[in-house]
C-alpha cells in the first residue's frame, strides 16, 4: 500500500494517542513533542514464533557415490551418474528412506552464487540537518557481548544463495583467527566449497505431512516419482518485488511446493539440515573447544533486501535452531544471530586482500558480488592504517535479479523457441539435459564476440525426430551459433549488470573509484568480465578478480564474527539505503496554517496540532556508524495505568527529498511499530501518582540500522535501553 508524506521535521517531541488536558510540567514547553497519530489498541502481532511445530529435518549422510568433478571456474559441479528412483516412505511413517538410494546424478546448478554480508553506522550527514529534530545518534554501549566474551568466540557464516550455500567458521582463540571452509558433503566423497540449495520432500497426499527425505546433493542428484517435490531457487521468495507482488514479479520459475508449506517453512528446514550437519563437521575439526551452543552466527542476504525479506530470515533462522540460548540467564541469545549484506561481507573478505590490490587508506572501491539468483554492489572507503584497516560504506548499495541463474531461464526460452515444432525435445527430461550440458560446460568459457562464430552444440535426451537443419536440429544435437547465444542469452543479462555498475558509479562525486572487485560464482565468467573491463577499465585504474572468488562473501561473513573482538569491527559505517520515517502530529506552525489549513485541528487539551505531519527517524543516504540509535523523542498520552501500548505504522520512502507532510510524496508502510512502555520509570511513576484524567509520557525511541535489518529500542531519559520493539511487517500473511 502506497502513502504520500512531506518535508522539515520542527525541534518538537511526538505524541501518540488522542487529545488530552495538558502537558506535564516535564521541562518541555507544551507542545514541542510530536503526538502520534490516533493509535489503534496495540496488538502484539509479529511476537509469535514463526511457524511453530515446524519439522526439523535430520540430514541424509554417507550415501556411497561416484566419482564427482568440480569445473575450475565457480564451483558448480557435475554428476556424471545415471539417475536413480526412490520409493516413498511406508504410508503413515516419518521415517526417512534409506541414504544409500540417493546416489549424484545429473546436476545443473550453473555458476555458484556468493554471498553478500553486513554494513555499519557513523552520524547522520547530509540532509540529517533538515530531518534530526530531537534525534540524536548514540552509541549503543549494550549491543552484543563485552569485548572479553567476544574475544576467542566462534564466528560461523552461512552463506545461503540462489544456487548454493556454504559454511565457513573461525575462531581468534582456537584458530589463530584463520577461516575454514566445510568441504565434505553428504552424498560425495568428493571436496565442494558450496553445496546445492535444493531440499527434497515425500508427501503422500496433501492431508499428510511433507517429510524432508535430502538436501544438498542427495537432492539435487534425486530422480521424482509421484508425490515428491524436489525445490530449488526458494530463496527467491524473499525478494522485495515477490513478496509485494507475488509470484508474477519475477522472471524465475518459482518452485511448486508440498501442499500446507509456506516459503519460511522451505527456508527453515535447509538451514536446520545445514546447520546440524555443519555443526558435525565443525565438532569433528576443532572439538568440543568449539562450544557451537555460544557461537556467532552470520547470514548473508543480498544487498536488494528489505527489512521484511531480512525479518522472514531471521525468523527462519531461529525455528532452524541456528542459535539458542546457551546457559541459565542468557536473555541475548538472539542478538548471536546477524544478518549481513553480501556486498559487506565480500568487502570485509577484500579487505585482507588489500596489498595485493595496492590499495592504501583513504581509497575507494566497489565490490560487484556477482551470484547465482543476484548482482550486488556497493561502496566503501578504506581508513585508518594498514596495520588495522576499517571500512566505511560510501554510496547507498544496488543489486538486481541478474546472476547466472538467469543465463540458465534465458537458455532454456532459447530452446523452446527453436524447437517450438519439436515438442518431443521440450519435455522436462530433454529441457534439463539442454540446461545441464549449457551450464556445466559452454556458460563456464563462453567468451562472447570471440565465439560468434563458433558452433556450440547440444546432445538431444530424445533420439527421436532429431534431424531438422531448418531449426539447427543436426544428426541429435541443437546447434547453436555463438553470436546468437550471446545476443539472446549473455548480453541481456551482462547489459543488467553493467547497468548497475554505471548506477553505482554515479553516486560518487567523481564517478570514478579507485578499484573494481569482483567476486561471486558469475564473476568467474570471462564473457562478463570482458565487458566490465571494457565498459570501465578507463574509469577504475584496479578491476581485479581475487583467487576464489566464489567463496568471498562466504570467508567474509565468518570474518565479520571475528572482527566483532575488534572496537566495532572491520567495517565501522553504512549509508541508510532508505528514509524511514513515523507519522505523527505536531504543534500547529503559521506554515501548517497557510500550507495545510485542512490538517490543522485542537486536541483535548485545547491545542492547536496538524494531523498527518512526518517524523524522519534516519533519512535516505544518512551515514550512519555502527553501533549508533538513531534517537526522536516522543510523548503519548494514557487515560489509565493499564494504557501502556501503542502500535504506530512505519514508514519507508526512496525518494531522495525530505516530506513535511503526508500527501506530498509516495511512502510505503513497512511494518507496525508495537511499544510497551510499562518498563520506563516515568511511565510508572505517572502512573502511580496520578488520580484521574489521564497523564502523558514522553519517551525516546531508537532506530539501529545495522546492515540488513533495522531494530527498534525504547531508551529511558538516561539511556538505559528498556525494550526492543515488536516489528509486523506487512504482507507477511
Amino acid at each position: 500500500m502506497k502513502k504520500i508524506f512531506s518535508t522539515k521535521r520542527s525541534k518538537t517531541p511526538a505524541i501518540v494517542g488522542g487529545g488530552s488536558p495538558a502537558l506535564p510540567d516535564t521541562g518541555v514547553p507544551v507542545g514541542t513533542v510530536p503526538y502520534f497519530s490516533a493509535a489503534a489498541p496495540p496488538s502484539l502481532a509479529g511476537t509469535a514464533s514463526p511457524s511453530s511445530g515446524l519439522m526439523k529435518p535430520r540430514p541424509i549422510y554417507g550415501s556411497s557415490s561416484p566419482q564427482l568433478t568440480q569445473s575450475a571456474m565457480s564451483g558448480s559441479q557435475a554428476y556424471p551418474t545415471p539417475p536413480t528412483t526412490v520409493s516413498p516412505p511406508a504410508a503413515g511413517s516419518d521415517r526417512l528412506p534409506n541414504p544409500s538410494l540417493f546416489t549424484p546424478a545429473v546436476v545443473s546448478p550453473g555458476l555458484a552464487t556468493a554471498s553478500i554480508g553486513p554494513t555499519i553506522v557513523t552520524a547522520m550527514a547530509g540532509q540529517a540537518g533538515a530531518v534530526g529534530v530531537a534525534q540524536e545518534a548514540v552509541a549503543d554501549a549494550d549491543v552484543g557481548s563485552s569485548l572479553g566474551e567476544l574475544e576467542g568466540k566462534l564466528s560461523v557464516g552461512i552463506d545461503f544463495g540462489t544456487t548454493f550455500s556454504g559454511v565457513a567458521y573461525g575462531s581468534s582463540r582456537h584458530m589463530g583467527g584463520t577461516v575454514r571452509q566445510i568441504l565434505n558433503w553428504p552424498g560425495s566423497y568428493e571436496t565442494f566449497r558450496k553445496v546445492p540449495t535444493c531440499i527434497a520432500y515425500y508427501q503422500a497426499s496433501p492431508n499428510d505431512k511433507a517429510v524432508v527425505v535430502a538436501w544438498g546433493i542427495e537432492a539435487k542428484a534425486m530422480t521424482l516419482r509421484e508425490g515428491f517435490y524436489k525445490i530449488e531457487w526458494f530463496k527467491l521468495f524473499l525478494d522485495p518485488q515477490v513478496l509485494r507482488e507475488g509470484r508474477l514479479a519475477t522472471s524465475a520459475r518459482l518452485p511448486e511446493l508440498p501442499h500446507g508449506k509456506q516459503p519460511i517453512d522451505v527456508v527453515t528446514d535447509f538451514l536446520s539440515c545445514l546447520w546440524k550437519y555443519a555443526k558435525e563437521r565443525i565438532t569433528e575439526e576443532i572439538g568440543s573447544v568449539a562450544d557451537l551452543e555460544a557461537a556467532d552466527v552470520i547470514l548473508t542476504v543480498p544487498a536488494a533486501w528489505d527489512a521484511a525479506g531480512c525479518q522472514i530470515m531471521r525468523q527462519a533462522a531461529l525455528s532452524a535452531g541456528l542459535v539458542q540460548s546457551a546457559r541459565g540467564g542468557d536473555t541475548k541469545w538472539r542478538e548471536r544471530l546477524r544478518i549481513i549484506t553480501e556486498p559487506e561481507a565480500a568487502a570485509i573478505h577484500a579487505s585482507t586482500l588489500s596489498t595485493l590490490f595496492k590499495l592504501k587508506p583513504s581509497q575507494t572501491f566497489i565490490i560487484c558480488d556477482a551470484g547465482g539468483g543476484t548482482v550486488d554492489c556497493a561502496t566503501y572507503k578504506l581508513i585508518g592504517q594498514l596495520a588495522q584497516l576499517e571500512i566505511a560504506e560510501m554510496s547507498t548499495r544496488s543489486g538486481a535479479n541478474c546472476g547466472s541463474l538467469f543465463l540458465d531461464l534465458r537458455f532454456e526460452q532459447l530452446v523452446k523457441s527453436l524447437l517450438r515444432t519439436h515438442p518431443v525435445h521440450l519435455d522436462a527430461p530433454s529441457l534439463l539435459a539442454f540446461r545441464h550440458s549449457f551450464s556445466e560446460c559452454d556458460k563456464l568459457v563462453f567468451a562472447g564476440e570471440a565465439d560468434d562464430d563458433t558452433l556450440f552444440r547440444f546432445n538431444c535426451f530424445n533420439i527421436e525426430d532429431s534431424h531438422d537443419p531448418t531449426v539447427r536440429l543436426e544428426y541429435g544435437e541443437l546447434v547453436v551459433p555463438g553470436n546468437v547465444l550471446r545476443r539472446d542469452v549473455f548480453d541481456p543479462v551482462v547489459d543488467q549488470v553493467l547497468s548497475l555498475l554505471t548506477h553505482q558509479l554515479s553516486k560518487l562525486p567523481t564517478q570514478r573509484c579507485d578499484a573494481l572487485i569482483l567476486v561471486g560464482g558469475f564473476a568467474s565468467s570471462p564473457y562478463l568480465c570482458q565487458r566490465i573491463q571494457r565498459a570501465f577499465g578507463d574509469k577504475v585504474p584496479i578491476i581485479a578478480r581475487p583467487r576464489d572468488t566464489d567463496v568471498a562473501t562466504l570467508q567474509g561473513a565468518a570474518r565479520y564474527g571475528l572482527s566483532l573482538s575488534k572496537d566495532g569491527g572491520t567495517v565501522s559505517s553504512v549509508i541508510s539505503p532508505r528514509s524511514y520515517i513515523m507519522k505523527c502530529k505536531l504543534p500547529a506552525s503559521d506554515e501548517d496554517r497557510y500550507q495545510r489549513p485542512g490538517f490543522i485541528v485542537r486536541n483535548d487539551a485545547g491545542v492547536e496540532v496538524c494531523e498527518n505531519r512526518l517524523s524522519y527517524l534516519v533519512a535516505k543516504g544518512a551515514v550512519v556508524r555502527k553501533g549508533q540509535q538513531l534517537r526522536s523523542r516522543y510523548c503519548k498520552f494514557s487515560r489509565a495505568p493499564t494504557d501502556c501500548m501503542f502500535t504506530a505504522v512505519l514508514y519507508v520512502s526512496d525518494e531522495d527529498k525530505v516530506y513535511r507532510y503526508t500527501d506530498e510524496g509516495p511512502l510505503e508502510e513497512l511494518c507496525r511499530w508495537t511499544v510497551d512502555l510499562s518498563p520506563l520509570p516515568s511511565f510508572q511513576y505517572n502512573a502511580s501518582t496520578t488520580t484521574s484524567g489521564g497523564f502523558y509520557t514522553e519517551f525516546t525511541l531508537g532506530l539501529l540500522i545495522d546492515s540488513a535489518e533495522i531494530i527498534g529500542v525504547l531508551v529511558t531519559d538516561e539511556g538505559e535501553e528498556v525494550g526492543r520493539a515488536t516489528f509486523e511487517f506487512f504482507g507477511q500473511d
